[in-house]
């Protein structure tokens, strides 16, 4: 073959998709678990008992609307799947990214204070997992952290094949479809942030447009009744 479309994934480096490679973390639509292109059953990747390794490489706050979810806070994370992860379920050592809310966001930064008496979390490595819960209107998922350090000799050669990517393609990690109605709140202070959030509940509802109907149309109307 004398020419080049996508090109070829990198051997012994950490692979950036054009595209970051998006993962969501499905908490209601058939039970939780990891999907990839859709909510749909084929776009299924885990079960809610299964059990993924990852390698947190940025965290980044945001604040909006995606997908069904309108106005709340978010939390992106860009993450590359551990060693031992099948690439059936990630590609592996490619940039993937996603998006936390809610009860999923108090459950990762909980463990990050809890791993962080070791040093600095992200060179460890972050279990994730789909934690049942039960609401008002019944049962659904939230995204669970555990913590742990490198074992592995494989493990500790992609933490340094991380930390060559990071220094070189650090300020690339960008996700322009996922953020497009989102705004950032890196930076703001927690009144800040509430304010924010008060602006959009105070905002009034749009009414749905009415219909105008002129002069003959009601004749007609009021004839056939």
């Amino acid at each position: 073959m004398t020419f080049t479309v996508f090109g070829q994934k990198p051997e012994n480096s950490i692979c950036l998709p054009h595209i970051p490679y998006a993962v969501r973390f499905n908490c209601k639509d058939g039970g939780g678990g990891l999907f990839v292109g859709g909510s749909d059953p084929q776009h299924r990747r885990t079960n809610p008992e299964d059990k993924v390794d990852i390698n947190i490489i940025k965290v980044s706050k945001w604040f909006g609307s995606l997908g069904k979810t309108q106005n709340v806070l978010w939390v992106q994370i860009f993450f590359i799947a551990a060693p031992n992860v099948d690439p059936k379920i990630l590609p592996s050592n490619t940039v993937c990214v996603g998006y936390l809310k809610k009860q999923s966001i108090s459950a990762l930064f909980n463990k990050v204070q809890e791993a962080i008496e070791y040093g600095e979390p992200a060179e460890g490595i972050f279990t994730l997992s789909f934690v049942k819960e039960l609401g008002q209107e019944g049962p659904y998922y939230s995204v669970g952290f555990d913590w742990r350090s490198r074992k592995t000799p494989e493990e500790k050669k992609q933490l340094e094949l991380i930390d060559s990517f990071m220094a070189s393609n650090g300020s690339q990690l960008v996700d322009l479809e996922g953020t497009r109605s989102l705004q950032s709140v890196n930076g703001m202070s927690a009144e800040q942030i509430q304010a924010l959030v008060e602006a959009v509940d105070d905002e009034p509802p749009i009414e749905p447009p009415t219909r105008q109907i002129n002069s003959k149309q009601t004749r007609r109307l009021a004839a056939s009744k």
